[in-house]
């Protein structure tokens, strides 16, 4: 098989993938409700959405902390009582915490909605972050940490983080062991109040939503009104380093992390399908250019990639790969001169329709289905846009010519910006 210069198939015109209704509305007590339904569906999913992110954190870990103690102690369940509960009716509960966000997530059978709904907005209204489990918790929590803090991989990731926001920045993510002992029970209520039970909330829901589901869910979360509490977001300023190369020697490391990274592009941004059809090429799939070279013909890595994370208020780019560490230098020079191919010659109209053809159909799995969907509108409510997102950006890829490409190329991809960050043993 040859995967270095594949023969593209006859490509076949681009289609606008079909979009499930959904509605908004503003519930009395100030929370706003989304709800996308599909009949089809014998479950049902409830996502609680909160801006009680690491950003909003008076210190480390207490965002993380405080949207998984939900599921550990309430008023008047324990958190073996609550497990049992979800357990008995086949529903599943999933805390999760991001840069900006927290979320609570139910997926129950629609038959056990008043019994799943009820208990969900026990635990968000009810929880007392109790101490026994906020131990457990952390130290757990502590063990993980210092076992990905030996690893390459993740010391790269730090140091790519603070050198792109600032050492001091939320997005970079600083922890060391000692916050672990400085979080307690008082700081993460407190958080609890003020980010969570008092903050604003948006309610998700999706799958299979009977009237009397939307009904219960309105009346559940939408009356109760929501303590009133001081929501000022805080300010938090990037001090992103000078760019350069960084190296982290360790000289125990059977490999060499690698990870360059620099100023991305902004999902609203104009430029946006343009670079995400750019990035593809160059290390976005199997067949990319950095695949094709440094793995497929020098057989440096196992694996190669490139991509673009989108936040709020900034976006990064980055390259990332693991070699030996006799191949670091050499690595390097080849992904020098990819960047300086891809910023110098228009890419080729095969190459380029076939990217374009294996973009839509990732764009399409992307959307594929009614909690696809769903997730999709989160992601792009925070920017205040929706699904039709995708029947924009699909135009967009489509007329995107070689020449533009070259142009976004010489503009996004300068290696006089980037942060070449290596951590691993350096071979003389």
């Amino acid at each position: 098989m040859n995967r270095i210069n594949p023969k593209a198939p006859a490509l076949s015109e681009l289609k606008l993938p079909e979009g499930i209704p959904y509605s908004k509305e503003l519930l009395p007590n100030g929370t706003e409700l989304l709800v996308v339904n599909d009949p089809n569906q014998e479950v049902f999913k409830l996502d609680l959405l909160y801006e009680a992110g690491s950003y909003y954190q008076p210190q480390p870990l207490v965002a993380s902390a405080a949207i998984n103690m939900l599921t550990e102690g309430t008023t008047r369940y324990s958190a073996a009582e609550i497990a049992e509960w979800f357990d008995y009716y086949g529903a599943y509960v999933d805390p999760h915490s991001g840069f900006r966000q927290v979320e609570l997530n139910l997926f129950s059978l629609t038959k056990y909605a008043a019994e799943t709904i009820d208990r969900l907005a026990e635990m968000a209204t009810e929880s007392t972050v109790p101490a026994v489990e906020l131990e457990v918790y952390l130290r757990n929590r502590r063990q993980h940490f210092l076992t990905e803090k030996q690893k390459t991989a993740w010391m790269a990731r730090q140091e790519s983080n603070r050198l792109l926001f600032g050492e001091d920045h939320p997005y970079a993510n600083r922890v060391n062991e000692a916050d672990y002992d400085r979080v307690t029970p008082e700081i993460v209520r407190r958080f609890y109040r003020e980010r969570i039970l008092s903050g604003r909330c948006c309610v998700v829901l999706s799958g299979c939503v009977t009237p009397g589901i939307k009904e219960r869910v309105v009346r559940t979360f939408g009356e109760a009104p929501r303590p009133p509490y001081p929501q000022e977001a805080p300010v938090r300023s990037f001090a992103p380093a000078a760019p350069g190369r960084y190296n982290i020697e360790k000289p125990d490391a059977v490999q060499t992390t690698v990870r360059i990274s620099k100023h991305g592009v902004r999902l609203p941004e104009r430029e946006y399908a343009g670079f995400l059809l750019l990035n593809t090429i160059f290390g976005g799939y199997f067949g990319s250019r950095l695949m094709s070279n440094i793995r497929e013909e020098k057989g440096y890595t196992y694996g190669i990639q490139s991509f673009n994370v989108s936040m709020p208020d900034t976006a990064y780019w980055c390259i990332t790969t693991d070699v030996d560490n006799a191949y670091t230098e050499a690595t390097l020079e080849e992904i020098r001169k990819e960047l300086d191919r891809i910023r110098r010659e228009p890419v080729g109209r095969e190459e380029l329709e076939l990217v374009k053809q294996y973009l839509h159909g990732e764009l399409l799995r992307e959307i594929d289905g009614v909690f696809a969907q769903t997730d999709g509108l989160k992601q792009k409510r925070v920017y205040g846009m929706d699904n039709r997102f995708y029947a924009t950006l699909l135009a967009a890829l489509k007329k995107t010519t070689p020449e533009e490409l070259l142009e976004l190329a010489q503009n996004y991809l300068d290696p006089e910006e980037m942060y070449v960050v290596t951590v691993g043993k350096t071979v003389k």
